[in-house]
């Protein structure tokens, strides 16, 4: 029977053996990702933001690969030694292993002639890199954007009466703290979700909903993934509440109310 780490403490110390064998030369990327192309198009499998520190150690092993911004082919002999090196880890049921499986359906697809890549980011909002595996990795980090020829991206956030009045107090030129329990600020990527939310949540939690929409500079937004809340469409970004002062220091104009609902 082959090796298996069971515990949570088995993997991390694994983790911690890769990492030393590694040396000095190896870099914690802020995001990593492992891509291929199918038919003429780069199709990105799997996106790891602050997550996957093992399987990444293992890519590293395999592929030479040092964490920097950039990508290294990846071989379906590989991606072999990858999924081997890594199989020991699925005995551990403490938490899922959404990147071996990735990997798997990823050789299925490639065959034993195919090839993948893995590619690095040592920061999220690189504004553009001449590695075409970088820039199809950024662009799925950041899909469903409206980013404006102006250098500026447009958002929505549902409001109801409270949040609305705070607004007013500023002149809609600031968004207000949030509480001790709102540890996060959820601005939206498109008005029909916004819409959605102030009319099914808002309405029902105050007897009014607002969709306002405010842009503020790319560079800013993209320090921020896209993250997806159920439906295809429902795309937000999560801003932690610290960064919501640093979030006003980027807007650009006046925060607007473009909808309501009763």
């Amino acid at each position: 029977m082959g090796e298996s780490w069971t515990t949570l403490a088995q993997i991390e110390g694994k983790r911690a053996e890769l990492e030393q064998a590694l040396g000095a030369s190896w870099r914690w990327p802020a995001a990593w990702a492992i891509v291929h192309e199918a038919c003429g198009q780069i199709a990105v499998d799997r996106v790891n933001i602050g997550e996957g520190m093992l399987a990444a150690l293992v890519l590293a092993t395999v592929a030479a690969w040092p964490g920097q911004t950039g990508s290294v082919p990846l071989s379906a002999a590989g991606l072999d030694a990858a999924i081997a090196m890594l199989a020991p880890a699925e005995a551990c049921d403490e938490v899922e292993h959404p990147n071996l499986r990735t990997w798997r359906y990823l050789r299925q697809e490639i065959g034993d002639g195919g090839s993948a890549a893995i590619v690095a980011l040592e920061a999220i909002d690189l504004p553009g890199h001449d590695d075409r595996f970088v820039t199809a990795v950024l662009a799925a980090i950041h899909h469903g954007r409206v980013e404006n020829p102006d250098g500026t991206t447009s958002l929505w956030r549902p409001v109801g009466l409270a949040e609305l009045a705070l607004l007013e107090e500023s002149g809609f030129t600031a968004w207000p703290p949030r509480l001790p329990d709102q540890p996060i600020f959820y601005p939206v990527l498109n008005e029909q979700y916004a819409a959605q939310i102030a009319r099914d949540w808002n309405v029902a939690a105050s007897g009014s909903g607002f969709v306002t929409r405010f842009t503020v500079a790319t560079a800013f937004a993209r320090r921020y993934p896209t993250r997806q809340a159920g439906g295809r469409g429902h795309l937000e970004l999560w801003i932690p509440a610290e960064d919501v002062e640093i979030l006003n220091a980027h807007l650009i104009g006046l925060i607007e109310v473009v909808g309501e609902h009763r």
